[in-house]
């Protein structure tokens, strides 16, 4: 572990840096109030939109009160205290952004009731904590249009690339919503939804979907970062993002959106309502409303002006080291031959590509610049023939969803509470991968290949005839993509389901209880659509002319089972008959259910010249199962995916784990000299893992005020991971990479560095390096049952500043360091490659962990072509626990509101910046660490500016939001091993203004203002869009809404 002296030091330099950025100087100043009276809920609703603060109500306080009439301008606190005026509800704190409500002006502070505050199970009267916590609130992130939530998250500067409608549409989890705290994993960022976990969506993970919650019953989210294990349990490594729903309703709101980009697609559109009332004499309250949403796809065909298929390719003039020629070159219209939707075939002894034109000539393929990455079968260029890999993939996926969430509460007795939930979500997300192709590499079919043409093919055009007779060829391999078949799809049908009853009350005065039983259940229905049938497939493309002189398959038996001719060189659309014959659905199952329960007991005790000690200690019982069933077909590999089966074999396994925890807050020191205030916060948890035994978390927080309006705060913790159900259980498979591999040994990075090169030389791969043999090696990847759990250690200090000379201005200043040990990691097979070559000799776990071929130029077992020296054969690249991740960096944020003219203009600023970000492969050996900071999905700098003016009922906001520079690859190994690394920043503006009138809000947005576009850049595999999950990809996009209260 790295010392706390360093830790501290780099906290103070970055807090001074900050700091020193920021200063102001303004009077109080009144705004413009038009808030008519009402029921409680909803007036200190639309006082703390029109005041543009943060109100909470304390438990059932608002039941059965009316707010006041306020007009007229006023200070934010003198409107509030109008607002409640005589209405039996006091401001219990307010710190200029948030206030606190609660009864009776008179009230003790012991006798006031408390709330919770995400990142303690503590209750207290105000909304101090030692751990950095960000409140979104929902009205706020409405006024831009969004329709998820993951949408206005996002915006967060602390939150990274989770998983989204923007992921890979042909994913496990296309279609679910994962939150990436901090960018280290959506599997150490914990979901909970009003301080409760939830069953996982994912496939193999315990993130949790949060776009399962109906926006309209959505409160506010709370979001506290650092180690909060000892709180929550395992998976809050790096935090945890709380969503706090309504709990109670007096009044019914519908809300209506509609989206759409300047390019008339892209459309979304969500419908909500929700609505509540109390009954038995306000003793019992219901509260419930759903959500439906629909969002259509977006292809990136749709954006060609923006996306050509840029792509980096080994530049054939590379020499050397630090010979001034770049190693790679950036091409923005990359094109393969082979793939191209025209049937082409290659003669070897022309070394050329020839294609079959729809008119049914032939003639050679060309490039507009070629680049001879690859054996010149499978040459690779700048634009001219051959086909744009990305023409049908998706920027996003399609979905529709409904949720439906609800909540009863019913006071047995002025101390026993009971209340129960449910939550309910139908999610259809319908992704698309891309056309079917035949391919010559053995790969394909399980070793077939390609189809082939035979001379006695009645579908044999003329022009193909003269060309194989000529040649004395009696078959000849037909490459190309079926365009007239239809693509490739990946649909998801989840069903989400949430059931929970709650227990509550009061032993003694200070002294509450509370139970609670919840169980949840996830279903997925993953259907991989219009997929080959192998059997059926290899038949029906063999075709001889039967005996009344039709088409025919050439199988005796095929013929017998109703085998349809393929005529292999036609791109007419392909009938119904033959789609029905030669493809089918591939159809699995998978099913997550977890069960929880747990008692607590809090209160306060002990009383200290400072106040009294506050306690929690409980119990808490989980269990989560997972059931894969994929379908025979696919077992069996008859169902033909990518290039190979892909087949997932039957997984049902189950984890529980029994815990125990406790959380004391003991007030230390009060009101003495540059002591205003001193609070000590310690936390363990003990849990007990049927799979990796027992674990301890632990926590200790101080919170010091040693002035009016400035205090400081720090927290030191230790939490726990322990490994999933796809870490520790999925079965082990191997799969062939296919199409340009990433291998540190061949010519575009062979000479990175001298040390690589030698390294590479010892393996067996001469000078200058492999050429792309356009086939991968098998990779191994897989589960360990023997992982065990990963430790964070995690420290945040920072300081909070209200300035009582400058009211409604508050700065926060956070250093956060998070320090991973016993990762639990899988390296991709790229990373197995590079660190065998850079270390400092191959004598390491990496590269035992390939084998590469010794015996060029002979064709393979494996693959059946050729490969040359030195080419990566295979590589094992199973889950580990390897050495260790660590991260650390500042967060900023700034707040201020004052009057200008009639309305009131408020400023928010939130910003991060990463100092380091690595991952540690290999103790003591510096060339193992990899490096993810600076990196162009975790760039060094992160911010969001948002400017509010509200007048009255009307009102505008801007939100600027700052995304850093960063690199394509940032293990670049010199500047010289790319063309163009680096990937500018960019900042997005979002505009919005709504205006209120009779219970109704019209609302209007355009996102992305100046029709930013993506940065064109080429890293990764071929057709994989750069920074997908990044940048805006939609583009210029409106947003109009309607919401009708009553």
């Amino acid at each position: 572990m790295r010392s706390f002296t360093r830790r501290t030091g780099n906290f103070v330099a970055a807090a001074i840096v900050s700091a020193l950025g920021f200063a102001a100087t303004a009077h109080a100043q009144s705004q413009s109030f038009d808030v008519p009276a009402q029921s409680a809920a909803s007036g200190v609703r639309e006082f703390a939109q029109q005041a543009g603060i943060q109100v909470i109500v304390a438990g059932t306080a608002a039941h059965g009160r009316t707010t006041n009439k306020v007009q007229g301008n006023l200070d934010t606190r003198s409107a509030l205290e109008r607002l409640l005026s005589g209405t039996g509800l006091v401001v219990r704190s307010f710190d200029g952004t948030v206030a606190i409500l609660d009864v009776t002006a008179d009230a003790s502070p012991d006798s006031l009731e408390q709330v919770l505050v995400t990142g303690s199970r503590i209750a207290r009267p105000d909304l101090e904590n030692p751990m950095p916590v960000r409140v979104l609130r929902m009205d706020e992130a409405e006024r831009f249009g969004h329709t998820d939530l993951y949408g206005a998250l996002a915006e967060v500067p602390g939150i990274g690339v989770g998983n989204s409608l923007l992921s890979s549409s042909t994913s496990w989890d296309s279609g679910a919503t994962f939150i990436n705290l901090r960018n280290l994993g959506t599997n150490r960022s914990l979901t909970l939804i009003d301080g409760k976990r939830r069953v996982s969506s994912s496939a193999r993970s315990s993130a949790v979907d949060i776009g399962t919650i109906p926006l309209g019953m959505i409160e506010r989210v709370e979001i506290v970062t650092g180690g909060a294990a000892a709180v929550y349990g395992a998976d809050a490594v790096t935090g945890a993002v709380n969503i706090i729903t309504k709990k109670e309703i007096n009044e019914t709101t519908l809300s209506v959106k509609q989206g759409v980009s300047d390019r008339n697609d892209a459309d979304e559109f969500q419908a909500s309502v929700s609505t509540g009332f109390n009954f038995g004499g306000d003793r019992g309250r219901v509260a419930v409303g759903g959500t439906y949403t629909k969002t259509d796809p977006l292809y990136m065909y749709e954006r060609y002006d923006w996306h050509y298929q840029p792509f980096v390719l080994a530049n054939p003039a590379n020499r050397g080291t630090s010979d001034g020629v770049y190693d790679n070159v950036n091409l923005f219209n990359y094109r393969q031959h082979y793939y191209a939707y025209e049937p082409n075939f290659w003669l070897a002894d022309e070394q050329k590509r020839y294609m079959l034109e729809e008119g049914g000539t032939v003639r050679p393929m060309v490039h507009d610049v070629l680049y001879s990455n690859g054996p010149a079968q499978f040459a690779t260029g700048n634009g001219g023939d051959g086909r744009n890999l990305t023409d049908m993939s998706q920027y996003r996926g399609g979905e529709e969803a409904i949720t439906v969430l609800g909540r009863t509460e019913f006071d047995i007795t002025d101390k026993l509470r009971w209340a129960g939930y449910f939550n309910f979500a139908k999610t259809d997300y319908d992704g698309a991968a891309s056309y079917w192709r035949d391919d010559t590499r053995a790969t394909f079919f399980g070793g077939a290949g390609s189809a082939k043409a035979y001379l006695d093919n009645p579908y044999l055009p003329d022009s193909i005839r003269a060309i194989m007779e000529a040649k004395g060829l009696t078959s000849l391999n037909i490459d190309r993509t079926y365009g007239n078949f239809p693509v490739r799809e990946e649909d998801h049908r989840r069903r989400t389901s949430t059931v929970g009853m709650e227990l509550s009350g009061e032993i003694a005065a200070d002294i509450n209880w509370s139970a609670f039983a919840q169980y949840g259940r996830v279903k997925d229905h993953a259907i991989q659509g219009n997929v080959p049938w192998k059997s059926h497939w290899l038949a029906a493309r063999d075709v001889i002319t039967g005996p009344n002189g039709t088409p025919v398959c050439r199988s005796e038996a095929a013929r017998a089972e109703g085998c349809v001719p393929l005529n292999i060189f036609s791109q007419i659309p392909a009938s119904e008959a033959l789609k029905n014959y030669v493809m089918s659905d591939r159809d699995e199952y998978r099913t997550t259910t977890q069960q929880l329960f747990g008692a607590e007991i809090h209160g306060s005790a002990f009383q200290l010249p400072a106040g009294k000690i506050g306690y929690a200690f409980g119990v808490e019982y989980r269990k989560d199962t997972l059931k894969n069933e994929d379908d025979p077909m696919a077992l069996s590999g008859e169902l033909v995916y990518g290039g190979g089966p892909g087949a997932r074999s039957e997984l049902d396994v189950s984890a529980s784990v029994k815990e125990v925890f406790t959380e004391v807050l003991v007030p230390v020191l009060a009101d003495a000299p540059f002591a205003r205030r001193v609070n000590l916060e310690l936390a363990y948890r003990y849990s007990d893992y049927n799979t990796v035994g027992g674990t301890n978390a632990w926590k200790a927080g101080l919170i010091w005020e040693p002035l009016q309006g400035f205090s400081m705060r720090g927290v030191q913790s230790r939490s726990v991971r322990t490994p999933n159900f796809g870490e520790l259980y999925e079965p082990v498979f191997t799969n062939t990479t296919l199409g340009s591999i990433t291998d540190p040994c061949m010519v575009a990075s062979y000479y990175a560095t001298a040390e690589r090169a030698a390294n590479c030389a010892a393996l067996g791969v001469p000078a200058p390096g492999i050429v792309d043999p356009k086939v991968g090696p098998h990779v191994t990847t897989g589960g360990n049952p023997e992982l065990g759990p990963e430790t964070s250690d995690s420290l945040t200090i920072g300081f909070v500043w209200q300035p009582s000379f400058l009211p409604n201005f508050d700065l926060t200043v956070d250093y956060w360091d998070i320090d991973i040990e016993d990762v639990i990691y899988q390296l991709s097979y790229i990373q197995v490659l590079n660190l065998c070559v850079d270390m400092p000799s191959i004598d390491n776990q990496y590269c035992a962990a390939q084998g590469r071929n010794l015996t060029p130029n002979v064709p393979t077992s494996q693959h059946g072509i050729l490969m040359p020296a030195g080419a990566a054969l295979w590589v094992k690249a199973q889950q580990a626990n390897i050495s260790r991740l660590y991260a650390n960096g500042v967060d900023v944020s700034l707040s201020y509101r004052i009057d200008v003219g009639p309305g009131r203009l408020g400023f928010r600023l939130a910003g991060t910046r990463l100092i380091e970000d690595v991952l540690e492969t290999t103790p003591g050996v510096a060339a193992g660490d990899q490096r993810r900071d600076g990196a162009y999905t975790n760039p060094k700098t992160r911010a969001t500016l948002t400017t509010t003016y509200d007048v009255g009922n009307f009102g505008m906001a801007l939100s600027s939001r700052y995304w850093g520079k960063g690199l394509g690859n940032v293990l670049a190994m010199s500047g010289e091993q790319y063309q163009d690394n680096t990937v500018p920043s960019v900042t997005y503006h979002d505009l919005s203004a709504r205006y209120t009138f009779g219970g109704h809000t019209v609302n209007f947005a355009v996102n992305n203002l100046f029709d930013k576009f993506p940065p064109q850049m080429g890293f990764g595999e071929p057709g994989i869009y750069f920074g997908g999950q990044v940048y805006d990809l939609v583009g210029r996009n409106y947003n109009v809404g309607w919401t009708y209260r009553f």
